[in-house]
């Protein structure tokens, strides 16, 4: 099958990636659009039905009929997809995914191939996490050695050979593991949350536990270093964010946000780096400087409609839950925020916390945001939806610019690796068992929209 070359060096991959390569080809082509990538997979691993011609737009999710914008699809599980990594390396996708199965997966995608091995340890139970440490090592892969992780409930975690698919090591500890997070000096230290309340660090290289941070009382349900490496940042359903002191192990401070569960974090942000946001089951997302400790301001994403009747307004239940959280990248004192109400807000946190825009897809159903990435350059927020669409929305105005279709289930993680051109390369994954690549030109998407006027939400 022909294909274009691909010359895919990003600016910026994962939402912790460092540039890769400033001189990407401002012509790079991800895939054709006429093309179609077949997957090859080894051993028996399972595929998803696909008519004789690779292409299955016109698809019926919840009765309508979903066109397929994907380049390509992967149908190795057999379950739903909960995790995903994607870093593109000399012309590859390298692509890390896990899911309801027990399963995970390295794939390889080229302009005109897609290859997958399923990872040969056999997990018991979900595997709830991947992640790369690719954009952390350095040229001397003895001190920091490339790795793929893979975390399941079944309490393992498991690291790879991102090239080879070989497995290097095997490490336990916790119960469950929820999240993972690889330093970012070197990429050899390892960060896993869980579902006991315990946070544990690993030295991969030494094989060795570093720490085991104690102190959250349920479930730890984000967490990663902060930007300079020198503290750890856990989030819980016990509703408070914690600091702690890699070194000792000990915690340098808790943030008591509320009763309510916290869902997601996202750090640097601010002039300096040090802005931590977060987001609450009860419909808040708060704003917290690590360095000196304060709740600088506490964002209102849901607002709950007036009741005239209070018996009703008590037995109502809303849905609040802030489920994604982000700062922008070049203009830190902007964020966002995404709940299972539907909406995205962009806030301006030099304003008191002021809300810029609430931007709403156009209908009447509401379809929940399961995730959302800022572009690292340009005004635009990407975010998933349990419809199984991507969009892209601008936030100086809080237009919806493009949709993403393909996807005819909910979509539960994405990652995005960007190019200097402006194209987007999108992996995404979803309750349809299927792992899906999109590419979008951001800067085109942009053009096009603002020649054709909007409505703002």
């Amino acid at each position: 099958m022909d294909g274009q070359n691909m010359n895919m060096e990003p600016e910026q991959g994962s939402a912790d990636q460092q540039p890769q390569d400033d001189g990407a080809d401002e012509n790079v082509a991800f895939v054709d659009m006429n093309d179609v990538v077949e997957v090859n997979v080894d051993e028996d691993a399972p595929m998803a039905d696909d008519d004789e011609n690779g292409d299955d737009a016109g698809l019926e999710g919840d009765g309508e009929a979903v066109v397929d914008m994907s380049k390509v699809k992967i149908g190795t599980h057999t379950d739903s997809v909960y995790a995903v990594a994607g870093h593109i390396e000399n012309g590859v996708l390298f692509v890390l995914s896990g899911g309801g199965d027990d399963k995970a997966f390295c794939h390889k995608v080229t302009a005109d191939r897609s290859e997958s091995k399923k990872l040969v340890f056999e997990h018991k139970d979900t595997v709830s996490c991947v992640a790369y440490n690719l954009p952390y090592v350095s040229p001397d892969l003895s001190k920091t050695p490339r790795l793929a992780a893979v975390g399941s409930y079944d309490g393992t975690i498991v690291l790879y050979d991102p090239d080879t698919a070989e497995q290097k090591l095997k490490l336990e500890g916790p119960s469950d593991v929820e999240w993972l997070s690889f330093h970012p000096k070197g990429g050899s230290v390892l960060l896993a949350g869980s579902g006991d309340g315990t946070v544990w660090m690993f030295h991969i290289p030494l094989n060795r536990c570093l720490q085991v941070f104690v102190g959250h009382e349920q479930a730890v349900t984000a967490g990663c270093f902060s930007p300079d490496g020198k503290w750890a940042l856990t989030t819980s359903t016990d509703g408070t964010l914690r600091i702690w002191a890699p070194k000792t192990g000990m915690s340098k401070h808790v943030f008591r946000l509320g009763e309510a569960g916290l869902t997601c974090l996202a750090n640097d942000g601010g002039s300096d780096g040090m802005l931590v946001l977060v987001g609450s089951e009860d419909g808040n997302a708060h704003v917290c400087h690590i360095a000196t400790k304060k709740l600088v301001t506490t964002l209102r994403h849901f607002e709950a409609p007036l009741q005239t009747n209070e018996a009703d307004n008590e037995e109502m239940e809303y849905p609040m839950s802030v489920e994604a959280v982000g700062f922008c990248p070049f203009q830190q004192s902007w964020c966002a925020t995404g709940g299972i109400d539907g909406r995205l807000k962009i806030w301006d946190l030099t304003k008191d916390g002021l809300c810029r825009h609430t931007c709403l897809p156009p209908g009447e159903e509401k379809d929940s945001i399961t995730r959302l990435r800022w572009h690292p350059k340009l005004p635009v927020v990407f975010t998933t939806s349990v419809s199984g669409i991507i969009r892209l929305w601008d936030a100086r105005n809080g237009t919806l610019v493009h949709t993403v279709t393909g996807h005819t289930e909910t979509i539960n993680d994405f990652d995005i690796n960007f190019f200097d051109s402006g194209v987007a390369v999108i992996v995404s994954t979803g309750d349809d068992k299927t792992i899906r690549v999109f590419e979008v030109d951001v800067n085109v998407v942009l053009r096009q929209a603002s020649s054709v006027p909007q409505p703002v939400s």
